[in-house]
């Protein structure tokens, strides 16, 4: 196992930890997204995976940016929009687009689950760990394919 591949398993221990709290108090502490933005920091810092500064740099931005934005409209909440943007900075750019597809679509499907069910609201941590656990999952078992996006697609994004 290489030194990239340990930061993905660092990554989604730290996002299960997220789950936990999610399911348990619909909270998710402001200590995992931090943890996750000081993964992503030094696994740059030490060249554990090849996520440029700039790259994780925009990686958060977008991440965080997009999850603020979906906190505004009432669609995420805070500790999720968070969860985002420290996601972004562990996959860098592109990356953290191919785990949001990823994501959007779990949420999808719990959504689904959880409508019929007769839930009016869900936690969304298990969709962002889905999507990170299905993107990590496909870079791995079929290089050079970064996601579902990617193998969707055949293209990059």
């Amino acid at each position: 196992m290489n030194s990239s591949q340990l930061v993905a398993l660092a990554a989604l221990a730290l996002l299960s930890a997220s789950v936990v709290c999610d399911l348990r108090s619909r909270t998710i502490p402001d200590s995992i997204s931090i943890a996750l933005a000081g993964l992503g920091l030094a696994a740059t810092a030490l060249r554990w995976h090849d996520v440029s500064w700039a790259q994780l740099s925009i990686g958060l931005s977008a991440g965080f940016g997009l999850g603020a934005g979906l906190f505004y409209l009432g669609a995420m909440g805070g500790g999720d929009a968070k969860l985002c943007g420290g996601i972004g900075a562990v996959c860098g750019w592109p990356g953290v687009f191919e785990v949001l597809f990823a994501t959007a679509l779990a949420g999808g499907v719990l959504a689904f689950i959880a409508k019929r069910r007769g839930m009016t609201s869900l936690p969304y941590a298990p969709a962002i760990a889905a999507g990170y656990a299905i993107t990590m999952t496909l870079a791995w078992i079929s290089p050079p394919c970064n996601g579902l996006w990617h193998l969707i697609t055949r293209g990059a994004l």
